[in-house]
């Protein structure tokens, strides 16, 4: 394969701010970065130049849910599953793709584990996907379909939102449940410890596992290798969730103090999906979720503040909430939190591949590294909203392939 030569105007990742860079591709390996002049570009390899653009490593979402759909979750029960499948597989992984996205995190629901199986057996092009599978969760809990029959909810019925969550209650169930996702081949388990934002039946504030059930589910996912990851807003729900072993909260948006330095101390990564709230504020301020609204911001800035890995995520499963959206997020870091560009950008990337755990292989543009690259015609750190103008997203490589190319 030629060695690709990709030329720009400038290169951001979360180490470095390079002019007028050069990459060399060979394969899917990154085997040369540097400045125009201080490299040599091989006689027969393929260039890719456009000047008055950036090169980003791909971008990364570590909360999204692949359901198929251009509905929101209580409609979905009315949708075909087999359509809601193969609408993932072609278009939701095309959308994310157009946005730069290169990797993704689903945290919930078995279309996201067969839309990976696809992805990595060539079957349809799409991002990187670490999945989880059937997300844990006690019941009444988030995970527990509230709109079914119990009994439906527990047989996991492949139509609606039933096929996301499964029900495990009490140290036995939960270790034989960790046990069955990991043998279904998860990337990492997740699980809910706490309320959700716009229930009517268990409120966010609400703790919703034990301690000693968190311990059990992490014990067994750590011996496998895997992270667990938790869905939890409120201090006591994270508190259990930290002590418990859990690696990475999604969401975490209404910690206080004392739980902020507890995540500290406990090296939590954190998953905060501030963009879900922008977007239920703003079409449906009226809402509990929207309630939130007020104070994720500033605690949000307390976290970063406190030296947490913070990394974006969008809780996307089309709707309101589109596929390929993550940089909404990006904006709302600078415009909302008050960071630099420069350091959403780092959230947006890097930050997102330490939470994923691939750092040595992805998440900046390093030599050895693999080929996720991003060139849009225009700079970040002058407008961080640029990123939101998928026009603007000229080329993007998923592991060395050009899987959208509009130069």
């Amino acid at each position: 394969m030629r060695t690709k030569a990709i030329i720009a105007s400038k290169l951001i990742d979360a180490t470095q701010i390079l002019e007028k860079p050069i990459i060399l591709i060979k394969n899917n390996k990154i085997t040369e970065v540097g400045q125009k002049g201080n490299i040599d570009i091989p006689k027969n390899a393929e260039i890719i130049e456009e000047l008055d653009s950036t090169i980003l490593p791909g971008l990364v979402d570590c909360h999204v849910h692949f359901t198929g759909s251009e509905e929101s979750k209580p409609k979905l029960i009315k949708e075909e599953y087999e359509t809601r499948l193969i609408n993932a597989a072609t278009n939701q992984t095309k959308q994310l793709l157009n946005a730069g996205i290169t990797s993704v995190m689903d945290t919930g629901g078995l279309i996201g584990l067969y839309v990976r199986n696809a992805v990595e057996k060539g079957i349809v092009e799409g991002p990187r996907i670490m999945a989880a599978g059937r997300y844990l969760s006690p019941t009444g809990g988030h995970g527990d379909n509230q709109s079914l029959p119990l009994e439906w909810v527990k047989e996991g019925r492949p139509f609606g939102w039933g096929m996301d969550g499964r029900l495990a209650d009490g140290v036995p169930e939960c270790m034989k449940a960790t046990r069955e996702q990991l043998r279904s081949r998860v990337d990492f388990i997740k699980i809910v410890t706490g309320g959700g934002g716009g229930s009517e039946i268990d409120p966010a504030w609400i703790p919703e596992y034990t301690q000693e059930e968190i311990e059990a589910i992490t014990g067994i996912a750590h011996d496998w290798g895997r992270k667990v990851m938790a869905h939890c807003y409120f201090p006591e729900s994270i508190r259990r969730t930290v002590n418990g072993g859990v690696d990475i909260v999604t969401h975490g948006n209404r910690a206080d103090d004392e739980t902020i330095k507890l995540m500290k101390k406990k090296g939590t990564q954190i998953v905060p999906t501030m963009s879900v709230y922008e977007r239920i504020h703003e079409l449906r301020p009226e809402s509990k979720a929207s309630e939130m609204y007020d104070t994720i911001f500033t605690n949000i800035k307390k976290l970063y503040e406190a030296g947490l890995t913070l990394a974006v995520g969008t809780d996307t499963m089309g709707g309101i909430f589109p596929f390929g959206g993550s940089t909404l997020e990006l904006e709302l870091y600078v415009e909302k939190v008050g960071l630099s560009p420069f350091e959403a950008l780092s959230i947006g990337t890097l930050n997102g591949i330490k939470v994923m755990g691939k750092e040595d292989k992805l998440g900046t543009i390093e030599t050895g590294k693999y080929a996720d690259l991003v060139m849009i015609q225009d700079d970040p750190l002058e407008d961080i909203k640029c990123l939101q103008d998928k026009d603007k997203i000229k080329y993007v490589l998923k592991n060395g392939k050009a899987v959208k190319n509009t130069l």
